[in-house]
């Protein structure tokens, strides 16, 4: 720790070591606040559903036209709830083809700003070889147009 003597006193301060930039809070990435959204989604479904049951212990919908709501309630809200999940990941899926592609251009521009000059001569003279190697044996299979004339 950092000491220094204030000025006109015998006493030292302290002072707190400044905390490394990765430790520093940062505010939640949109895509976490989204997932913490479907998560809470989620509990707000099973609250309701345990709320309901809650109720049924607690002796309502006992008639004939409540006992049914208290039996269709939990079956809609998991239909609501897969509604829901299949909408948001379609849309996150969507979503995330287009960040990755978006992403990928970034990254190969970036690579081709750092790219080594020598590397584009050296993938030429290979290219160069192997289309020369191709032209080779492409020769040596064909028949002399003379010869089958014969």
């Amino acid at each position: 720790m950092a000491r220094t003597k204030a000025s006109g006193s015998g006493r030292s301060t302290q002072h707190p070591p400044e905390a490394p930039a990765s430790e520093i809070p940062q505010p939640p990435s949109r895509h976490v606040r989204v997932f913490e959204a479907i998560a809470d989604l989620n509990r707000g479904f099973d609250h309701v559903i345990a709320d309901v049951e809650r109720l049924k212990e607690l002796g309502f919908f006992r008639d004939k036209f409540s006992n049914r709501f208290a039996k269709t309630c939990p079956l809609t809200i998991e239909d609501l709830r897969a509604w829901g999940n299949f909408e948001v990941t379609e849309h996150l899926s969507k979503r995330g083809e287009a960040e990755m592609a978006q992403t990928e251009r970034r990254l190969h521009d970036f690579e081709k700003r750092f790219k080594d000059p020598n590397e584009a001569l050296v993938e030429a003279e290979r290219l160069k070889k192997k289309l020369a190697a191709k032209g080779v044996k492409g020769e040596a299979g064909k028949k002399n147009p003379k010869e089958g004339a014969e």
